[in-house]
């Protein structure tokens, strides 16, 4: 088995730009695997020098896809975002591509426009307890609610004072929430 030293003249600074077939990508980093052996080198220092070297060529040969793959999940993230949450994004430059406000570990509940989805849930929840409860909200205050409407017509009626134009007055209210 051949084995070689580390170069003397190693500067990991100064590199060229080889282009390389995306479909042989796999081919290149597998062969270069084999530098990663104990065995492959003279000295323990030479290996050493050397499995660092090839791991940090082979993660170079490997970013360039990492970073379409980690973009596109930032695009994603921003797009369920904005549509969740309502959160505005903008793009600050495209080359390189920075896109303010950066995307977060952890995500509040809290709702940047009533347009979102979850903004509009909460819209409909507001209405519900409103028209249903007659529940003051922060987007509706109309009291009061079908309930409580209900409640007076059977009151009306039991109590023998049902007045057809009140009682009808107060279905066409609830109608009215109703739709």
């Amino acid at each position: 088995m051949i084995k070689i030293s580390f170069p003397t003249d190693y500067n990991e600074r100064s590199c060229y730009l080889v282009a390389i077939n995306a479909s042989l990508m796999p081919y290149v980093a597998g062969a270069l695997r084999w530098f990663e052996k104990r065995g492959s080198w003279l000295t323990d220092s030479d290996y050493e020098q050397g499995y660092a070297a090839f791991a940090a060529l082979e993660a170079c040969l490997m970013k360039c896809c990492l970073d379409d793959l980690i973009e596109s999940n930032d695009r994603l993230y921003r797009m369920l975002d904005t549509a969740i949450y309502g959160t505005a994004y903008t793009v600050v430059t495209s080359d390189p591509l920075l896109v303010e406000p950066l995307v977060q570990p952890v995500h509040t509940l809290d709702i940047a426009d009533p347009l979102s989805i979850i903004g509009r849930m909460d819209d409909m929840s507001q209405l519900l307890q409103n028209a249903l409860n007659g529940t003051e909200t922060p987007n509706y205050s109309d009291t009061p609610g079908i309930r409580e409407l209900l409640a007076n017509i059977i009151a009306a009626i039991e109590a023998g004072e049902s007045n057809d134009e009140d009682m009808l007055a107060q279905l066409v209210q609830i109608a009215g929430l109703l739709a």
